[in-house]
């Protein structure tokens, strides 16, 4: 009797770890397909404010520089791209190191909420740049998604930016 509630209670164990392992991999897969989407429509937006090396779109923390440049903000494209890296090292921080979790943890999540905000932010005015006034609506949809169809709202306008 005591062998078969082992048995279940590591099918339960081995079911759960599924199941994250699996979120997790939902979750690295929409990293990569929005990093491709955004860097893409950052490339875009670069020729066609006629810069002169557009490739650096597809470096990670520097496109969020010139995403702030794009939006004639680049302070804001420069704390957004601090902010990356911090995520990242708080990120495998609190990954790696037990003692300090809950800090790094904390810190995390405070960097990834700023972030969205200052996403959100420099979007807004990279639609408004692009369409006017529907770009409100276009950064009220990418809120209540919870940034999801940003970059998609990005690569849809990047042919409306125009030096």
């Amino acid at each position: 009797m005591g062998g078969i509630s082992v048995l279940l209670l590591m099918g339960i164990l081995s079911a759960i770890f599924f199941i994250f392992l699996a979120i997790f991999i939902v979750i690295v897969i929409y990293q990569i397909i929005t990093y491709i989407f955004e860097s893409f429509a950052i490339m875009e937006m670069g020729k066609n404010l006629q810069y002169k090396v557009v490739g650096t779109a597809w470096i990670p923390f520097y496109n969020k520089y010139l995403l702030g440049k794009i939006a004639q903000h680049k302070v804001l494209g420069v704390i957004l791209a601090i902010l990356n890296v911090v995520i990242v090292i708080t990120g495998i921080g609190s990954y790696v190191q037990n003692d300090l979790n809950a800090i790094l943890f904390g810190s995390f999540l405070i960097c990834v909420f700023a972030s969205f905000i200052l996403d959100s932010i420099i979007a807004h005015k990279i639609y408004t740049k692009a369409i006017g006034k529907y770009g409100d609506i276009l950064t009220v949809f990418g809120v209540l998604t919870l940034g999801f169809l940003r970059p998609i709202f990005l690569f849809v306008v990047k042919n409306k930016i125009k030096s």
